[in-house]
């Protein structure tokens, strides 16, 4: 069980750590094509928030994919932890849930 949860944490270091990277690299080589007089300040701020969000959404929604099969993994080869790894699925799902409400409703806004 520990290596699984080990391998589990390693994954997640590995995807938040590519998503950073990504953002890093987006952020020093992307083109600026618009001028600031052609865009009015709070729509920028609507973009930038929803490119945010879509970072932060897509990273939390990795991450639940990587717990919840761990813990499924953890719940099919240790019987004895099946309550424990439901109890943790459930949990993070519920999370996602959330993350996924609240992302959809800031797009919703955003677009009117």
């Amino acid at each position: 069980m520990e290596r699984i949860i080990t391998q589990c944490a390693a994954r997640s270091a590995g995807t938040v750590f590519g998503v950073v990277a990504g953002a890093a690299k987006y952020r020093l080589h992307r083109k600026r094509s618009y001028s600031d007089k052609q865009v009015a300040a709070y729509q920028r701020l609507w973009k930038k928030g929803s490119i945010l969000l879509r970072f932060a959404t897509g990273t939390v929604l990795a991450l639940g994919l990587i717990w919840c099969t761990g813990f499924l993994v953890v719940g099919a080869l240790y019987p004895d932890q099946t309550d424990y790894a439901n109890n943790m699925a459930e949990l993070i799902v519920c999370v996602l849930t959330v993350v996924s409400i609240i992302f959809a409703f800031y797009e919703f806004v955003r677009r009117k």
